[in-house]
């Protein structure tokens, strides 16, 4: 019986969520003691993931789970960025191993950039995008809870740390677009991200007309335009199959 690829997908999340409950079940109380071999596997050696890369390029499926599993431990270290939000760890985790799936699946070699930087990306889209879906309720529910003491005695409460509601919503939509576009441009061939970061100043924040940019690139300024509404008509689908 052929299994689907949704299914292999689920079957991961499950013997993550099962590592967890082992975790906890010796002791383990915190997500950031992941030092333990018998709760996540090792990462890749460069070599390793060299190999795997080039055997998913060429075709053979079967390594996207290994390259899922040794990548666990990025998930772990990326959700404990964001372990003051008030979602459990475990959750955080587990939908940051839904970006990590994401970005096995969508990962081009050819783009030149690192494995582990495109999914970093991809992990903390994925975690950022629940954060703003649920970051109103949760700050409806509990933000005058008393969460600890300060050092003066005092209560500390949810929004003395997360800022008042507006505020957390806002920055977390912020990060989730500056996150999902770095996810969408490293999607790009080199001379598309150029004329993308001249245009728009997003290396220095310093915006460049068409003109100017095509001078740069030694190209005719009609040609710039079509490049540009071809790139950012690129750019709006993979944002929105990132959404």
């Amino acid at each position: 019986m052929t299994v689907s690829p949704r299914a292999r997908r689920l079957g991961w999340l499950l013997r993550l969520a099962w590592a967890q409950v082992l975790m906890w079940v010796r002791g383990r109380h915190r997500l950031g003691y992941v030092g333990s071999s018998e709760v996540l596997p090792p990462p890749l050696t460069a070599a390793e993931e060299l190999d795997l890369l080039d055997r998913l390029e060429h075709g053979d499926g079967e390594v996207r789970n290994t390259l899922i599993e040794r990548n666990l431990r990025l998930v772990v270290y990326i959700a404990r960025k964001f372990d003051n939000t008030g979602v459990m760890i475990e959750d955080l985790v587990s939908i940051g191993t839904i970006g990590l799936i994401k970005a096995v699946n969508t990962f081009d070699p050819s783009k030149r950039i690192k494995l582990a930087t495109y999914a970093s990306r991809c992990i903390e889209n994925e975690i950022l995008m629940h954060l703003r879906r649920t970051s109103k309720t949760r700050a409806e529910v509990s933000f005058d809870e008393p969460l600890n003491t300060d050092w003066d005695g005092n209560e500390l409460l949810l929004s003395d740390v997360l800022g008042q509601e507006s505020d957390v919503v806002k920055h977390i939509e912020e990060e989730v677009d500056r996150s999902l576009l770095a996810c969408a441009l490293a999607q790009l061939s080199s001379r598309e991200k150029t004329i993308m970061q001249l245009r728009f100043g997003l290396a220095n924040g310093e915006q460049k007309t068409q003109k100017e940019v095509a001078d740069l690139l030694g190209i005719s300024q009609s040609y710039i335009s079509r490049l540009e509404k071809r790139i950012l008509k690129k750019l709006r689908v993979e944002i929105q199959r990132l959404e």
